[in-house]
């Protein structure tokens, strides 16, 4: 077996390959070939969930960012708000006492 198809073994099968045979050697089934073939089985769908749980997971902490971000600019929006509301409330009260002295002004002309 030449270096490449070995370091093909050993990257694509090594792991799966060592478990499973160290479960055979342990459990010593009855019919180890059907054994390692179910267990290869099983030990690809759990990979596979793997992927898509860490998938799930790093498109989650995306939204998550996504949502942090839209709750900070909520809340500066918030503020912004509160700020025009407060300065309108200033003008609004400035202008009102403006016309109050306006109408005694002219209370006192007439």
């Amino acid at each position: 077996m030449s270096v490449v198809e070995s370091d093909y073994l050993k990257r694509w099968i090594g792991t799966a390959i060592t478990e499973a045979l160290t479960e055979v050697a342990l459990k010593r089934p009855a019919d180890p070939i059907e054994y390692i073939g179910l267990w290869l089985l099983k030990y690809k769908e759990n990979e596979t969930k793997r992927a898509l749980d860490k998938s799930n997971e790093e498109r989650l902490a995306i939204e998550k960012k996504k949502l942090d971000e839209e709750a900070a600019k909520q809340a500066e929006l918030e503020e912004e708000r509160a700020r025009i509301e407060k300065e309108n409330a200033a003008k609004k009260a400035e202008i009102e006492r403006a016309l109050a002295e306006q109408a005694k002004l002219t209370e006192a002309v007439a």
